[in-house]
């Protein structure tokens, strides 16, 4: 009687004389790792902890020089730039950590006749000759700026990189300063976290390394470049749902002290953890050694001590050799078959085992399962190629699409009367929605916003039709009205497909705020007035563009006061369904308008259609468009 693979293995493995050599190893082993991890956690407690210390000192006396220099800002006003840049060298001078130190004014504080002001002083290559700078950057949106601002007292910064300024990895202590009770600026100071790397390389962990996170449980400091600003110990936890790395990541941020045993992320073999904090930055510095460093000595004595068993080990070695060739030659066999698949060989086999065990059984599931793969393999190329080309296909669209939409921002900046922007959200890759702004004259912007009906490539292609009709009918002398019926004539006359078009079309007379407006079946404007309110515009309610060829269109006028904003939006906004089925509606849409009205132009857009998205349960319910014109305020 044929022996069943169970059998097999059971012979192979039940040998008792290597069980007891097994168990007193293992207890060896035992006491052994003890000792080591003891050891292990009181160097590598003290380590870290120093480490801890020496940047936290380092943290703290930079942050000092720029406390020290916007207390001496606040009760001293420089009359020109000689003595920002001696406080500069000053400060460099003094402080080694520091790799460059700014002095960012307000916009108009320094002098009334320029708006930024923001000198720059940084230690060149390899902390040569110091380079002087001035930030040409719009440095008043960046965190080092505007953190210190908003909070009213010094802050550390996340590392970033500093582009246009000091050109490296850093992060700053920013520091803000007064006139009068008045912000006036900050004084920050760089730290380069490039040296903080090569100080931590250094440190010897016995086979580990050292790094940092911020606050954040962002590295700060990692032997991963990649890591560095671009991973946190919360992200890799999640990416290799380690739940354990995600508890100590939540210690570090919280400033705690400790010792974990982890598994690696990228080996999976199992390491320490130490970690301290870095009080100053509220940083974390923590140490990794791998467990075989740690366990490196424990294993040397069980290798000596392992060394007069061999002899007895050797005839358990043979039995266990003739037994598990004996159990794995047809498995042998099915794991070289399988390796073959694995590199893309479905044509192999394996050739009939011949037993009726269960090995017997695996040979033939095997040979039968390679057979179906390669014809599923087949057919999902064939569907994935066809699949493929038709999204290529429709990204070009996509892309051309988009090039007839203005792109600029901000449209026109060199005209100072008015500011213009808009938004498009597409339901489909093609979008339906489209908005266009020119000038026909000098002082005449022509301002279109449109819906056509249906969605996907049938309406972008009637919607390319309309912007081009459209554009090429609006010249000088023409009215809105006129346009909007020669436009719709020349649609009407090659719509076979009976689509049609919701359109207001106006001219905004850009000295005088005057709007002359025509509306063929579009959704009425809103207007924001100076007194606050949020009045919808009484647009004439034309016919739809491109149905009827003889229609014709009225128009009426309206004119924009300083200051006050004109809102363009499509139907989508309004028909907005939230996930129990309810629209937005006009009323829901006025009141994002209404809160947001004294905002710039590109929020406004911006945050509406951030809104609409937010308050919709698909975001493939309709194409969503947004445009906001706003008259300068007078003087």
């Amino acid at each position: 009687m044929a022996f069943s693979l169970r059998n097999k293995l059971i012979l192979a493995v039940s040998l008792p004389l290597l069980a007891v050599y097994l168990t007193v190893l293992a207890l060896e082993y035992r006491a052994g790792r003890a000792v080591a991890i003891a050891q292990m956690e009181r160097h590598l407690t003290a380590l870290t902890g120093k480490m801890a210390a020496e940047i936290d000192r380092d943290m703290a006396t930079a942050a000092q020089a720029a406390r020290s220099a916007a207390a001496t800002l606040t009760d001293f006003q420089p009359r020109g730039r000689e003595p920002i840049d001696a406080m500069e060298r000053s400060i460099l001078a003094t402080n080694s950590t520091i790799f460059g130190t700014a002095v960012a004014y307000e916009p108009g504080a320094f002098t009334t006749d320029r708006q930024r002001f923001a000198p720059y002083l940084h230690r060149g290559d390899a902390g040569g000759k110091l380079q002087g700078v001035e930030i040409r950057y719009d440095y008043t949106r960046w965190d080092w700026y505007l953190l210190p601002k908003l909070l009213g007292r010094p802050t550390w910064t996340d590392p970033y990189f500093d582009d246009g300024a000091g050109n490296i990895l850093m992060c700053t202590y920013a520091a803000p300063f007064y006139r009068q009770g008045k912000f006036q600026g900050v004084v920050g100071v760089d730290i380069d976290t490039a040296d903080i790397q090569r100080r931590l390389k250094a440190v010897d962990t016995h086979g580990g390394y050292c790094g940092l996170v911020s606050q954040t449980g962002t590295f700060v400091s990692h032997p991963n470049d990649h890591y560095i600003m671009g991973e946190s110990i919360f992200s890799l936890a999640a990416w290799h749902e380690l739940a354990a790395l995600d508890a100590v990541g939540r210690e570090m941020i919280a400033g705690k002290t400790g010792v974990r045993r982890l598994s690696d992320v990228e080996t999976g073999r199992p390491t320490w953890v130490v970690f301290a904090p870095v009080r100053s930055v509220q940083w974390s510095l923590y140490a990794v050694i791998p467990d075989e460093a740690v366990m490196a000595e424990v294993n040397r004595r069980l290798n000596r001590q392992a060394a007069w068993l061999l002899g007895g080990l050797a005839l358990i070695v043979a039995i266990i050799v003739a037994a598990s060739t004996w159990v794995s030659r047809p498995i042998a066999r099915l794991a070289a078959a399988a390796a073959q698949v694995a590199r893309g060989n479905l044509d192999v086999r394996v050739a009939d085992y011949g037993g009726h065990d269960e090995v017997g059984h695996f040979v033939t599931t095997f040979n039968q399962m390679v057979g179906d793969l390669r014809e599923n393999i087949e057919v999902r190329v064939r569907e994935t190629a066809a699949r493929q080309t038709m999204e290529r296909e429709l990204q070009i669209a996509r892309e051309i699409q988009t090039s007839l939409l203005p792109m600029a921002r901000p449209p026109f900046p060199h005209r100072s009367e008015f500011t213009l922007d808009a938004e498009t959200a597409p339901a489909k890759i093609m979008a339906g929605d489209f908005f266009d702004f020119w000038f026909v004259e000098d002082d005449v912007l022509a301002l279109v916003m449109a819906d056509v009906s249906g969605k996907g490539v049938p309406a972008a292609l009637f919607m390319a039709v309309g912007r081009t009709v459209l554009r090429n009918f609006s010249v000088p002398g023409q009215s809105p009205a006129q346009v909007l019926t020669v436009a719709n004539r020349v649609m009407a006359a090659q719509n076979e497909k009976n689509m049609f078009i919701t359109l207001f079309y106006g001219h905004y007379h850009v000295k005088t705020g005057e709007l002359v407006f025509a509306n063929g079946g579009h959704l009425p404007p809103y207007v924001a007035r100076q007194d606050g309110t949020l009045a919808v515009l009484d647009a004439p309610d034309g016919p739809l563009v491109g149905v009827i060829a003889d229609a014709e269109y009225g128009e009426r006028r309206t004119t924009l006061a300083p200051g006050e904003m004109l809102a363009l939006y499509t139907d989508g906004a309004t028909e907005a369904r939230n996930a129990d089925g309810l629209l937005l509606g006009d009323d829901g849409l006025r009141a994002m308008f209404a809160q947001l009205q004294s905002r710039p132009v590109d929020e406004v857009c911006q945050l509406v259609l951030e809104k609409i998205n937010g308050y919709r349960s698909s975001p493939e319910q309709d194409d969503v468009s947004i445009l906001a014109l706003r008259r300068a305020a007078a003087g």
